[in-house]
């Protein structure tokens, strides 16, 4: 299908350059400074036109079957299937990919439907669309998860559950402020729950979501520096 399609185009290309020597070799009765050669150099150029748009592939069409014939996308598609929730930059520097690059390919894979994306904390993730509702809510924890604060306020309390925002900041050393930064996107997230019926100090728990996160919390290897 694909085949006849750039046939096509090439046929197309062939017809309208074919109009248009045939116009300037009538005008090249009646102008006689117009030079024939520059006829057959455009006919040239179709010419090559048409062999690149054939033999070389000429327009690519990526589509669902297509998309992960090429290495860089399957490596793009292996890695956020292990590590969903992972961000465009962590993403381009564990493969050696400029971030560039990685980003087109990554809109070629969310274009086929492979892969979606989410902006948490400012920056965009990435996740598999195979496993549905699930995979987007462990990239989202994941993500969130990553956050050194964030994942120690999230171990506290899954220690010390039923604690309040002055109380897990006083533990941890943190500003409070903080501290309800990461507790308002751990709640959004779904990875912990809130009491909520003394209102001056709400307390707050982990769900089973968020346990299973932390627990299943994984990272990728850091590449060793070349001075290594």
């Amino acid at each position: 299908m694909h085949t006849l399609r750039k046939f096509r185009i090439g046929l197309i290309i062939f017809l309208f350059t074919l109009i248009f020597i045939t116009e300037l070799v009538a005008a090249d009765s009646a102008i006689p400074q117009i030079d024939i050669g520059l006829s057959i150099a455009i006919l040239i150029a179709a010419i090559a036109t048409i062999i690149a748009v054939l033999t070389l592939g000429g327009i690519k069409y990526v589509t669902p079957e297509n998309v992960l014939n090429t290495e860089v996308r399957m490596n793009l598609y292996n890695f956020i299937d292990e590590y969903p929730g992972s961000h465009l930059r962590e993403i381009a520097r564990e493969l050696d990919l400029k971030p560039s690059n990685a980003a087109w390919h990554l809109r070629k894979l969310e274009q086929t439907n492979l892969v979606r994306s989410r902006v948490i904390g400012g920056k965009k993730v990435f996740y598999l669309v195979e496993g549905g509702v699930d995979a987007r809510r462990e990239a989202i924890a994941e993500s969130i998860l990553r956050n050194k604060n964030a994942r120690n306020i999230m171990l506290y309390l899954s220690k010390n559950p039923g604690k309040h925002l002055l109380e897990i900041a006083n533990a941890l050393n943190l500003n409070h402020h903080t501290v309800k930064w990461h507790i308002k996107k751990m709640y959004m997230a779904e990875l912990i729950d809130g009491d909520t019926s003394n209102s001056a100090y709400p307390v707050y728990y982990p769900t089973e979501i968020g346990i299973q996160s932390i627990n299943n919390l994984t990272f990728p290897q850091k590449k060793q520096s070349k001075a290594a």
